[in-house]
């Protein structure tokens, strides 16, 4: 459960959100002349995936599920200045012992990560579905570019790029949901998960954007990103991000080019009596499309917080459209010196809309991760079933 200096948080900004919500509706009192525009967006998907894999020292799920909520409103002032909320709600059952990507492996010390999450400790207890507050934030954009209050991922994540998939959920890097509980690979450099924060990003010149964020207090159980489900898991404070995004067309071929690169800074919370270093963290992600096909790599190094302790990771992918169907062939590796761990994880799937909101992807996955104890495996079909609708949607100009 979240603790409640977490879900004191989580009510403040939801608060917050709401309340500038109620009080951009309370215009539709005014007279027309003094009336701002107004667009709220109310959004519903839910996700299950399905496996039928084979497991060698490993123990895979096979259903998962999701189910997010998702509502944006929006404002323009006078002097162009969008004013903006967000809020989101999502549920979840995961793999039961790898909640919020973190885990326990049975592998060595009691210690995890400070980015990487994972531990060396005993298998712990299992997790059952959670649902959390994900996003509670305002937003000001403008010619100075956007400033974001509120519980939000950090601009180091935001501005991410990567190879390209035709799977959402359960991806070689990245996933949401991990059927095979031995997916380690996390490359998108989400450092804080959705946490209080502060970020300013600049506008787009030239194709070039950037931006820095910062965290006071990066301690929540957040589903993605949880900073307390480990043993031996630290939260993290005085959290500094910075990171820079390109995209850009090439006219005369046609070519997209979009780039990042990013480096965060943290404080670990010490753990019996270990004193951490503070941790520092790199990444840089690109992808390429041309004609169709695309391109795309991601890396990611981080010390953990420790001295030789390091955590890596890297993911290249390619992906086609054949008419209405997106196919993908993704590789990865990872590795973390604390926890004793590396992995290689290989997917080959397509992905197809069937109806408006309806989308299926079929895959076959490989995934291995190699510990002192000798190799865990999991290879076979997995299954994503996404549906989409809005939920509610206005409009006043």
């Amino acid at each position: 459960m979240c603790s409640a200096r977490s879900n004191r948080l989580d009510r403040l900004q939801m608060r917050s959100a709401l309340t500038l919500i109620a009080a951009i509706s309370a215009t539709s009192t005014m007279p027309q002349a003094l009336a701002l525009p107004l667009d709220i967006e109310s959004d519903i998907e839910a996700a299950t995936v399905v496996s039928l894999l084979e497991d060698e020292r490993s123990d895979s799920e096979v259903v998962l599920y999701e189910i997010s909520f998702d509502t944006e409103a929006e404002t323009i002032l006078q002097n162009g200045t969008e004013l903006g909320a967000r809020l989101t709600l999502r549920g979840q059952r995961d793999h039961p012992l790898r909640p919020g990507f973190a885990g326990d492996f049975g592998t060595g010390l009691p210690v995890a990560g400070a980015y990487s999450g994972f531990s060396g400790g005993p298998i712990g207890d299992e997790t059952g579905a959670r649902g959390r507050l994900e996003a509670a934030y305002l937003r000001a954009d403008g010619g100075y570019g956007e400033l974001r209050i509120g519980k939000d991922r950090g601009v180091a994540a935001r501005f991410f790029e990567g190879a390209p998939s035709a799977l959402t959920y359960s991806a070689v890097a990245n996933p949401y949901l991990d059927p095979t509980g031995l997916k380690i690979n996390r490359t998108n450099h989400d450092v804080t998960g959705p946490s209080a924060k502060l970020s300013y990003a600049s506008p787009r010149i030239l194709g070039l954007r950037a931006g820095i964020s910062y965290t006071p207090d990066a301690d929540g159980q957040n589903l993605d990103r949880s900073l307390s489900d480990a043993v031996g898991q630290p939260g993290l404070s005085d959290v500094v991000e910075a990171s820079a995004n390109l995209s850009r067309t090439l006219r005369s071929s046609g070519t997209r080019i979009e780039a990042s690169l990013a480096w965060s800074s943290a404080e670990p919370d010490d753990f019996a009596g270990l004193t951490r270093d503070r941790m520092e963290t790199w990444s840089l992600g690109a992808n390429i499309e041309r004609d169709g096909t695309e391109f795309g790599l991601s890396w990611l190094q981080s010390d953990n917080g420790f001295g030789d302790a390091d955590y890596s990771a890297w993911e290249a992918g390619v992906a086609r459209e054949f008419g209405e169907t997106r196919v993908s062939l993704n590789y990865g590796e990872a590795e973390d010196d604390l926890a004793q761990l590396s992995s290689e994880g290989f997917s080959l799937a397509a992905s197809r809309e069937l109806s408006d909101g309806f989308d299926v992807a079929l895959s076959y996955q490989n995934e291995q991760l190699d510990t002192p104890g000798g190799n865990r495996t999991s290879r076979g079909v997995v299954v994503e079933i996404t549906l989409q609708a809005d939920f509610f949607e206005m409009s006043r100009n």
